[in-house]
């Protein structure tokens, strides 16, 4: 009887400390996100502010430190057709409404009727500048059009034509006379499509979505959705750790464009087709249409030497816009459609890079005076 008694015992002990390792276990993304918040918060964590407020670039600009820790906070949310949308916003450099940035607002003179409606990625959003830095907003000033800002961070060209496609549908607009609608486009067509685990015409964050809409619907008892969040955690801390070093090959090389040349072709004429779609689209309403393949630092000669864009990563994703963009500007000239080549753009330039492809001011400055000969 004591020997059983004993057993029970040890029984129940086991039992115990399993289960108290299962809690802390997913206690860990918790606690582990309480501790860096309050480390961040306390000052200990001094590096996580977004150094490319930094850069001389902004030496002249007062307002570069909160421009970049407003874009820290800004939300997001999920739409059908555009796939994501960031949430309003009320700040010092960045103000969005209905989804819309804010751009600059110009006394245009009365005759003229015309208006620009730019669309793209980030770039065209305005990542790096305030509200009127953005070029539509220095479009606006230097020409005296009205001007409507379209961009979304992250943003491929089909997203853009779906939010054309919207923004007419929700307006009732069938009459584009005097609207001149420009794609900004190139660079999130080929660092997000020339992915590997992309496939079709899917955007960057596709797998994502698919994820949460799997973990949404699966069974609120299951294992896994127990784990989920300490699995999203361990591969947030995996992700971290790797994408700072060259640990993982795997990581290193998650592009196929520059070795695959079907797949290059593919995700130039995708691109150049939703032009064409987009094109014939505004035109058939009696607007004009103008596609942009905008620059990025890994393709021209722009003077990037600060930006030390020399990884392994880095000289990988240079390798697909060196066979992409080539045939983005072939492709292009074969269709029926107005296109400009801007790609060299900011060639010799010393100061207009930030990052890869986001600019400054003084970039901004040079892109409107090429753009205001539309």
């Amino acid at each position: 009887m004591k020997n059983s008694m004993s057993w029970i015992k040890v029984i129940f002990v086991n039992i115990f400390i399993t289960f108290a390792l299962i809690g802390i276990l997913l206690l860990t993304p918790s606690i582990g996100y309480l501790a860096y918040t309050a480390l961040i918060s306390g000052g200990v964590i001094t590096d996580v502010s977004d150094k490319r407020s930094e850069l001389k670039i902004y030496a002249n600009y007062d307002w570069a430190d909160t421009h970049f820790k407003e874009i820290g906070t800004l939300t997001t949310s999920y739409y059908d057709y555009i796939s994501w949308r960031r949430d309003d916003f009320n700040g010092e450099t960045i103000n969005i409404h209905n989804g819309l940035r804010k751009s600059l607002k110009v006394d245009a003179v009365e005759k003229i009727k015309s208006e620009y409606w730019f669309f793209g990625g980030s770039t065209t959003w305005g990542s790096g500048v305030s509200d009127d830095f953005t070029y539509p907003s220095l479009f606006a000033k230097n020409t005296g059009y009205p001007v409507i800002n379209f961009g979304e961070s992250a943003y491929i060209s089909r997203q853009s034509l779906s939010y054309l496609n919207n923004y007419l549908i929700q307006q009732q607009q069938r009459d584009l006379s005097g609207k001149n609608i420009i794609f900004y486009d190139g660079v999130n067509d080929v660092s997000h499509r020339c992915r590997r685990e992309i496939s079709g015409l899917g955007s960057g964050r596709e797998a994502q979505i698919q994820n949460a809409v799997i973990s949404s619907t699966a069974n609120k008892f299951s294992v896994s959705k127990t784990f989920e969040q300490l699995q999203e955690f361990f591969i947030y801390a995996y992700t971290k750790i790797f994408s700072s070093n060259n640990y993982s090959s795997s990581y290193m090389q998650p592009y196929s464009c520059a070795s695959d040349l079907a797949r290059a072709i593919e995700v130039a004429n995708s691109l150049v087709d939703t032009w064409e779609i987009a094109s014939d689209l505004v035109r058939s309403r009696g607007g004009t249409f103008t596609a942009v393949l905008q620059p990025v630092a890994y393709y021209g000669n722009p003077k990037i030497d600060y930006l030390n864009l020399t990884s392994p990563n880095d000289l990988n994703v240079a390798k697909q816009y060196e066979a992409v963009y080539p045939l983005i500007i072939e492709a292009a000239a074969r269709r029926n459609i107005n296109f400009i080549n801007l790609s060299n753009a900011y060639d010799d330039c010393s100061n207009c890079y930030i990052d890869y492809c986001h600019v400054g001011p003084q970039a901004h400055l040079m892109l409107v005076e090429q753009l205001e000969s539309l």
